[in-house]
């Protein structure tokens, strides 16, 4: 486009993509945006803030030129375009400069549609879907852009930096989070429950919690199955070993000398095996049942329930 040749009536914006292609950070800044003829046109407008980061993926860059339909006539207006890396050099061959010129006339929609909209016969703009406001300059985008990021065209939003994503709802953070711990602010993490620090990085608990504990506040452990106690060091056996046995493991007895059982509630006697309790009478033992005793009268070697 010619800045010398005036832009036509009809065309009330243009439009461009910008973006990067490697993964360095670029910044841009529209250091002049001004209309020489302000009784013909308005100062030119963009959709997308004066200071920014250059996008990594192609969005959409449109400066409006909003005559303000009250005389015809041809507006000059000039546009200053700077470009930075992330250390604030300035990129070769910026800023960008350039005068351009404007052709105005009587309108019935001062400030004229844009987007795509066209002014009715009541003089209101109607807009395309996805835009709207007097002149349909707004997009809309939904998600909504977060973390300060503006709508530049339906879906489309431009992060400030430090954020990125669909819709400026990710950090970029430089480092990363500990333990679980979420970026939601550049160099901020938002920490899970028993840790704290810049990065998550310190436990809240002055000894770690064991057996696949997990710390949850200030020397608090939230205990997996099976396990109990201040650092879940206690296995649990349900129902318990009773008087004569220790928990070792989750439900695992181990029974003192004398005992056995699932839960160590069943004694040896006398080499031989009997049910405790006044219900239970002895009986005379067949010679079979004799071989089988004597086979069967020395105690196991260990005491662990398998």
């Amino acid at each position: 486009m010619n800045s010398s040749d005036p832009l036509p009536c009809s065309l009330v914006c243009v439009r461009w993509q910008c973006y990067v292609l490697l993964q360095a950070e670029y910044f841009y800044e529209f250091q002049t945006l001004r209309s020489l003829d302000k009784d013909i046109m308005d100062d030119p407008t963009v959709n997308v803030p004066l200071l920014g980061s250059v996008p990594h993926k192609a969005s959409v860059v449109q400066v409006g030129f909003p005559c303000l339909g009250n005389q015809d006539g041809v507006a000059a207006f000039e546009v200053t375009v700077l470009v930075m890396d992330a250390g604030g050099n300035v990129i070769l061959r910026t800023p960008h400069n350039a005068i351009f010129f404007k052709t105005c006339q009587r309108a019935k929609c001062p400030g004229g549609c844009r987007n795509g909209g066209f002014c009715n016969e009541r003089q209101v703009c109607e807009c395309q879907d996805g835009f709207y406001g007097p002149h349909c300059e707004k997009a809309l985008c939904s998600p909504r852009c977060l973390n300060g990021g503006l709508c530049v065209s339906p879906g489309v939003c431009i992060c400030p930096p430090g954020y990125y994503g669909v819709s400026c709802d990710k950090a970029n953070c430089s480092t990363s989070c500990l333990n679980g711990g979420t970026c939601f602010h550049p160099g901020k993490c938002i920490c899970p429950t028993g840790y704290e620090g810049h990065h998550c990085e310190i436990s809240k608990c002055r000894q770690p919690c064991r057996n696949g504990g997990k710390c949850t506040g200030r020397n608090k452990c939230k205990c997996s199955k099976g396990f109990h106690g201040d650092l879940c060091s206690k296995a649990v056996c349900e129902p318990g070993c009773g008087a004569h046995g220790t928990c070792i493991e989750p439900n695992k007895c181990q029974c003192r000398d004398g005992w056995h059982g699932r839960h160590c509630n069943k004694r040896y006697r006398g080499g031989i095996m009997r049910p405790s309790g006044p219900k239970h009478k002895q009986h005379p033992t067949s010679p079979k049942e004799a071989k089988e005793i004597g086979d069967n009268s020395s105690p196991p070697e260990t005491n662990y329930i398998v």
